[in-house]
């Protein structure tokens, strides 16, 4: 099963995992985008629509997951909105949280009970290489990610020895839909060095499967610019970070 699947690095793990034989389960919100990428995949695809913004959606996922028969499932809905959080909307801000954070942590709880009964299962979480530092102009979003990261990998040492593998993806700047959504495009941000979607779905995949560990860049760029962030203050990555986002 793949959250957001309707585009992106969601679409991107549907169209890996159908290549290497797994029957899959797409979830998001878009009814019509859903239909014609099960149309082009064929029957091994299973759709179901669900907006993770609401409380109907996140019970309707969580329910199919407490079915069982999931072997992979991968948390990946996402958004963000640039700006200053002074200027964002309420709204805004109770949708960053639910969608980012409160609706993986749950979906994730619903998919460990029956994983941890059968003693199997792949639990990948899509967060962000905005989970290392704060990021003003993209902050809520990326206090989203910092706490998603810390609650999979507090859970992947919850679960160790049920033979459950949980990973921690965190991307950079993947060309997608999130650009368009979160007024990204067009921003130094939107220069930075990225990989394809497909790449990342792949990369995932395959540490998962190799037992790989729970954090995982896919990215050598962006493993480069963690461990350098090891040796600078936290107040000039972030202004790094800022600056890349800030209007001109």
């Amino acid at each position: 099963m793949v959250t957001g699947a309707s585009s992106g690095i969601g679409e991107a793990f549907a169209r890996e995992l159908v290549r290497r034989g797994f029957p899959v389960i797409l979830v998001a919100r878009r009814t019509d985008r859903l239909a014609a990428i099960q149309a082009e995949l064929g029957p091994s695809v299973d759709v179901l629509t669900a907006d993770l913004a609401t409380e109907e959606g996140i019970a309707a996922v969580g329910r199919r997951l407490q079915m069982g028969g999931i072997s992979i499932f991968v948390n990946n809905a996402g958004l963000g909105y640039r700006g200053r959080v002074a200027d964002q909307p309420d709204a805004n801000i109770a949708r960053l949280v639910r969608v980012n954070l409160e609706a993986p942590m749950r979906l994730s709880r619903a998919a460990l009970g029956p994983m941890t009964a059968s003693g199997r299962g792949i639990l990948i979480n899509v967060v962000s290489m905005g989970a290392f530092q704060p990021v003003p102009y993209l902050n809520v979003y990326a206090a989203t990610k910092a706490g998603l990261l810390s609650f999979t990998e507090a859970l992947a040492d919850e679960v160790e020895g049920s033979g459950v593998r949980i990973q921690a993806l965190c991307p950079g700047n993947i060309p997608t839909g999130f650009q368009d959504v979160a007024g990204t495009r067009g921003s130094r941000f939107d220069r930075t060095p990225s990989m394809s979607a497909s790449d990342v779905a792949r990369s995932s995949i395959d540490s998962a499967l190799g037992g790989g560990a729970t954090l995982h860049l896919p990215a050598r760029m962006d493993r480069v610019s963690l461990f350098a962030q090891r040796f600078l203050p936290r107040f000039v990555a972030r202004r790094i970070a800022g600056s890349l986002l800030k209007s001109d």
